[in-house]
Parts: C-alpha cells; structure tokens; sequence
C-alpha cells in the first residue's frame, strides 16, 4: 500500500488590510453625523473662499481613501475592459444623485438645469486618469513623485492664472476655474453651492483631486509587501521571520508580532510618504494659497499627509498579528485585549466596506430631511429633519437625537450587509 503524498500547500491569499476600512469607517461616522446637521455653525461649515474648516477635510480624505482602494485593486492589474463601465456607471450616478438632490431643493427634476458636475462625477474621472497612469507607474516610491507631479503642474496652472489677476491674488471672480469650467461646460450645469466658477467639482479640481488621489495609490503601495501572520499562513508554510531588535523596544514589538509580519516597515513607509507630502505642501503655498474651492496643492497634499498619517498608526494598532490571532497565545491579558480590539475593530470595517453606499445614501437622505417639505417660510414652517430632531429631542438634545439616529441606522444596515457579504461596489 503506498501513501498519497500530501498536496502542495497554496500560497495564502493577501490579506485585506483593516485600517483603511476602519478610517474610512471613522470618516463615515463623521459625515453622516456633519450631514444631519440642522444648523452647521459657521466654523465648521465650508470656508467660503481661503483657508479650510473642518467640514473641508470630508471630501478630499474620501478622494484619498478612493485612491488607497484603486492602488490595491489596480496593483493585481488594471483591468481596462472593466475601466469604461465603472467610469459611466459614477457619471450616471452622480446624476441621479444631482437630480434627487435637485428634487429635495426645488421639488422637480429640471433636466435643463441639472448639474453635470458632482462628487461621483470627480470620482469617476479620478478613477479613469489613475488606472492609466497604473499602467505604467508602480511602487510607493513612483506614485509618491507622480502626486508631486500632479501638485506641481496644478500649482504651476493656479500660479500663472493668478498672475493676471487684480493684486496677484485668485479670488472668486479671478480663477481658472470661473475661466474654464464655464467656457467648457454651460454654466447652467455647474455649480449651486456656490456662484458659477468655483467650487470643488469643476475640470480644474478635478487635478487637485488627482493629487490627493495619486497619494493615497502611493500610501496603498506602502502598504503593500505586508506578509501574513501566522494565522494567513498555509499549511506547513513557516512563520515569517525577521530580526529582532534588542532592548526593550525590540522586545516589546517580538512580543505584539510586529516583528517580520511587516506592519512595522508598512508603517514607517507611510509614514515617510506623509512627511514628504507635507514638506510639499508647504513649498507649494509659497506660489498658491491653500484654497478648498479650487483644491490647490497646499490643501490637498497637506490633508493627505494628515490621512496617511492616521493609517499608519491605525495599521499598527489593528493590523498587528497578535489581534489578528484567534488562538490564545501568550498571557491571558493579552488575548483579552486582542479580543476587545477585533470587536472595536469590526463595526468600523462593516461602515468601511460599503463607503459608498453610505456616503451617497446619508447624503441624500440629509438633503430630502432637511429640504422637504418645500415651504413657503422655513423659519416658520419645520422640515422633516426638524420634526424628526423634535421627537428624538429625549436624547439629549434636538441635534444629538437627530444626528444619533440617522448614524446608528446606517450603522446598522453596513453591519447587516457586511454579515452577508452584500457590498456596493461602481
């Protein structure tokens, strides 16, 4: 009798890396609760010109998460077969969203004023000019030079149009975004939040976004190279090894699993893409204010090194092998913390999986609770987000009832999804 020979162990599948779900998950949290809001104050609200208020960071943080997903999906290979469907798909999305917005704000859809220009529109663009670049650039390394890249010939645009300006200065009647989006595209379809000719959506944001975007490609890359933990590994695979630094640094680190799993190097390499980012962002206000209206380089690059920063510590922190071991290993203390940190883990990473939908859906459910009914005086006349904040007043107050029950619904509805593996993809 002859015994079968065992067969080959497979390589492990790469593992998905929780921190970047679980800041996307914290970013959701903080837009669906900014998007409740009744009355936003004014140092939260959008700056109207220069500078940023924090309601500024959303979008753009978003944009560098979006650019941390295509990195890892275009690292296996840019499929471009799929690339032209995924493109159209956010264009008609983003003028569904347009329409249920306009519908919200004027009670009808009027085709002839719907705005073409949007934040799925800039996904959808961002998406299409990084998977070409994917093609031929890769590394962490390659994709940090092309954010530079992108930030210098956007800086080198706003610096030269700001040189015919009144005073030398763009203003919100001087800047090429008033000059081109409104030569290249009716000026009926652009903007509401602000006067035609600027705000974050138009052509020339669009290569702002592209910097924040390239970015986070570079930060995925960074984080690419991590090798599995014991627990990934294949059966009769060896565990992965790695010098051991002495002292009690190095201990403490052989003891977490940070040494040779590679989350330690993943970190120190976000790390270095954050600094040179925001070293570039302060060489770039020297020629071009940080303005979020026209997403210039001083802005962009400094809230993505701000973005970047915060996942390298994430990653240590919920990425390390020792959480993700199932198995009791080491002291009992230990394997409770490890416990703890996976449950705090998982409901961020259920919000983070389906960022879409909840970015989108929060969205337009705020615009029709706030805007709807139309009324002749809302000062006099409550919307339905008022009415509803009334009736959770109990909660604490009108606001925090409001704003606590739109979270934990679509926190709940990500966590079902996640369970069922149900995820809203373009």
């Amino acid at each position: 009798m002859s015994t079968p020979e065992p067969a080959a162990p497979q390589p492990a599948a790469r593992q998905r890396v929780a921190a970047v779900d679980v800041v996307r998950g914290l970013l959701l949290v903080v837009i669906v609760v900014s998007g409740s809001l009744v009355e936003p104050p004014a140092w939260f609200d959008h700056a109207p010109w220069a500078g940023a208020h924090p309601l500024d960071l959303v979008f753009p943080s978003f944009v560098l998460l979006m650019g941390v997903g295509l990195g890892f999906a275009c690292s296996r290979g840019v499929q471009l077969s799929r690339l032209p469907r995924r493109v159209l798909v956010l264009l008609a999305a983003g003028l569904v969203y347009n329409a249920a917005v306009q519908w919200a704000r004027l009670g009808t859809v009027d085709l002839d004023q719907l705005r073409w220009t949007g934040v799925l529109q800039v996904f959808a663009l961002v998406t299409l000019v990084i998977s070409l670049v994917h093609l031929v650039v890769r590394g962490w390394v390659a994709w940090t030079a092309v954010a530079l890249a992108f930030a210098a010939g956007h800086t080198w645009l706003l610096a030269r149009w700001a040189a015919a300006c009144p005073g030398g200065e763009l203003a919100p009647a001087c800047n090429p975004s008033l000059g081109l989006d409104t030569a290249l595209l009716p000026a009926r379809h652009l903007y509401w939040q602000m006067d035609a000719g600027h705000d974050p959506e138009g052509l020339v944001a669009v290569l702002g976004a592209c910097v924040t975007a390239a970015a986070g490609v570079a930060a995925a890359h960074a984080l690419r190279g991590r090798r599995a933990t014991p627990d990934d590994q294949a059966p009769g695979e060896p565990p992965a090894a790695g010098p051991v630094g002495g002292g009690l640094v190095g201990r403490g680190l052989a003891a977490a699993g940070l040494v040779g799993s590679g989350v330690v190097p993943a970190a120190a390499r976000l790390v270095v893409v954050a600094a040179v980012l925001a070293g570039a962002g302060r060489a770039a206000s020297l020629w071009v204010p940080p303005v979020k209206r026209l997403w210039t380089a001083p802005f962009g690059l400094s809230v993505a090194a701000l973005v970047i920063a915060l996942v390298a510590v994430v990653h240590l922190l919920v990425d390390a092998p020792w959480v993700e071991q199932r198995r009791a290993r080491g002291p009992a203390a230990a394997a409770v913390a490890a416990g703890a940190l996976r449950a705090l883990r998982e409901p961020f990473v259920a919000l983070g999986r389906n960022s879409l939908l909840v970015y989108v859906g929060s969205e337009v459910l705020a615009a029709v609770l706030l805007l709807r009914p139309l009324r002749a005086d809302p000062a006099i006349e409550p919307s339905h987000a008022q009415s509803l904040a009334d009736r959770l007043a109990w909660l604490g107050s009108p606001q925090i009832g409001l704003s606590a029950a739109l979270l934990a619904a679509w926190w709940l509805l990500a966590v079902l999804l996640h369970r069922r593996r149900w995820y809203l993809r373009a």
